[in-house]
């Protein structure tokens, strides 16, 4: 009978293995809102089966802020030419999180048929399906992470401890709230042997530095930039309490909805039910991390930690995806506080195990469901991820017909200019890895219209693609504006996206001289 729950969990994996693989396949991106083509010109540049075309190598300083140890798994993988393949492997990658899920609840828990449950609860979230559609390191990220917890679990082999954590921050820079919250925790905790105990975490901190070192020279570090403009933002503002009081609150609501997200993929105003469970399931977790902390677990300040990181950071609506690497930590507190309340009842606590996975599937099942029947449609749509994100079809269909189009244009692109030709865009690796041309990226949008013209001439640029989509601003169009501004009637309309109600989103436009 022990048998039975690993037995079921690993078939539980093997299933979610294929099926995710079979779902996410496809020959090409699935959005230009993520960092898919940033790993992808990454991992060209470090293939040793096929060399990087010289457009993709020259988008490489530009594209590089991101760890390497992604992409570098792409390369060896020989995953880096073939979209198809990158897409599966990463399904892969993120399957490897359900048995280690399984190893991590079943010490948590003290129950492997609990743990088993949470592998499958895990398996029937609608957001691993939906996320694992990007080409991206949070499943890495996520596979690591459970390892570290694991290997902290155990309490020896620090070497394997310290690889671990090496390889979370070589993988994503966000490791570096919960490595540092580890290093902290140690800290305060021992009395000797400090240094010893927190070398797993100076180790990943160095190896990370180390990396930041060998890049090329022109990267630029747009995290610190980021987290500058906010800060510098913040202390210019007229009362900078009530500004970030707001803005904290606003990252808080993107979080609940982040997390809403994750276990429903929508919710309908005036229906509160399903969102008042979900709601309940974050609580629960929330408390599971509480009740590690107080027992003096330092997986419960690392995560913590993380979560904290993101009231700072400004991308709220992308906190789905931030949060998408700890889920299975957050439903393994949630199953842990489930089981701790009514063990306080005097209950068994079986039945505390049982309540949080009949809850979890009671909201997952359909949403995944829903997730189904959006990829059987035979739509084109089905290969972009804003078509499971957005429950009216009307609504979901325009959202995705964005991105098909921003696809067309790249062929457009490939088609009607020359091979050595230089084109400026706001995202130019797109530019690099989709239409094979030497890309440039767009000078500053709050240029005046004089100054962007004399930036876009030193450039020396020969073709300009301006669109009212940008993949690094999704929520503004400032870049289109100025770029419209500054070539009306000065330049040469190649190619044209047109909308059914006669809207131009997107220009291919000959560089004026």
């Amino acid at each position: 009978m022990r048998a039975l729950p690993a037995a079921a969990a690993a078939l539980v994996t093997l299933g979610f293995a294929l099926a995710c693989a079979q779902f996410v396949r496809q020959p090409g991106l699935a959005t230009f809102a993520d960092d898919s083509v940033s790993y992808l010109v990454m991992a060209q540049v470090f293939s040793p089966w096929q060399a990087a075309s010289p457009a993709v190598a020259a988008a490489f300083p530009g594209e590089a802020t991101y760890p390497p140890l992604f992409p570098l798994l792409l390369a060896l993988a020989g995953a880096a030419h073939d979209i198809a393949w990158a897409h599966v492997l990463t399904a892969l990658i993120l399957a490897a999180a359900l048995p280690l899920t399984y190893s991590l609840g079943a010490r948590w828990l003290e129950s492997r048929g609990a743990a088993a449950a949470a592998v499958l609860a895990l398996a029937l979230l609608p957001a691993l399906w939906v996320n694992a559609m990007g080409i991206l390191s949070e499943p890495l990220f996520c596979v690591l992470l459970l390892g570290t917890l694991l290997a902290l679990e155990s309490g020896k082999r620090p070497w394997l401890l310290g690889f671990l954590m090496t390889g979370m921050m070589l993988t994503r820079a966000a490791a570096l709230a919960p490595i540092v919250a580890y290093a902290v925790f140690v800290l305060a905790k021992e009395k000797t042997g400090r240094f010893r105990a927190s070398a797993p975490a100076l180790a990943a901190i160095a190896a990370y530095a180390l990396w930041m070192l060998l890049r090329p020279a022109a990267t630029t570090d747009s995290y610190a930039r980021i987290l500058l403009d906010n800060f510098s933002a913040l202390g210019s503002a007229g009362d900078p309490w009530s500004v970030l009081a707001a803005s904290v609150a606003r990252q808080l609501n993107a979080m609940f909805e982040g997390w809403l997200g994750s276990l429903l993929v929508f919710w309908l105003e005036g229906r509160p039910v399903r969102t008042l469970l979900a709601g309940t399931v974050g609580l629960l977790a929330l408390a599971g991390m509480a009740l590690r902390i107080a027992a003096g677990k330092p997986d419960g300040w690392m995560i913590a930690a993380y979560l904290a990181m993101y009231l700072v950071w400004p991308f709220y609506d992308q906190m789905g995806r931030f949060l998408f690497p700890v889920l299975p930590v957050l439903l393994l507190y949630a199953f842990h506080a489930a089981g701790k309340s009514v063990a306080t009842a005097r209950r068994p606590v079986v039945l505390g195990h049982g309540f949080a996975a009949l809850l979890l599937i009671s909201l997952t099942l359909p949403a995944l469901g829903f997730v189904y029947q959006r990829a059987s449609t035979g739509n084109p749509a089905a290969a972009i991820v804003d078509w499971y994100r957005t429950a009216d079809a009307k609504a979901a269909r325009a959202r995705a017909q964005v991105h098909l189009d921003l696809f067309a244009d790249m062929e457009e692109i490939r088609k009607l200019t020359p091979p050595e030709a230089r084109v400026m865009w706001v995202a130019p690796g797109y530019v690099a890895l989709l239409a094979g041309r030497h890309a440039v990226k767009a000078p500053d949008s709050t240029l005046g219209t004089g100054a962007y013209l004399e930036a876009v001439r030193k450039l020396g640029v020969d073709y300009v693609f301006v669109s009212t989509y940008h993949p690094r601003d999704t929520l503004g169009d400032a870049a289109w504006r100025a770029g419209v501004r500054a070539f009306a009637h000065r330049a040469e309309v190649l190619h044209a996206r047109t909308q059914p109600d006669g809207k131009v989103t997107a220009m291919l436009l000959k560089a004026p001289r």
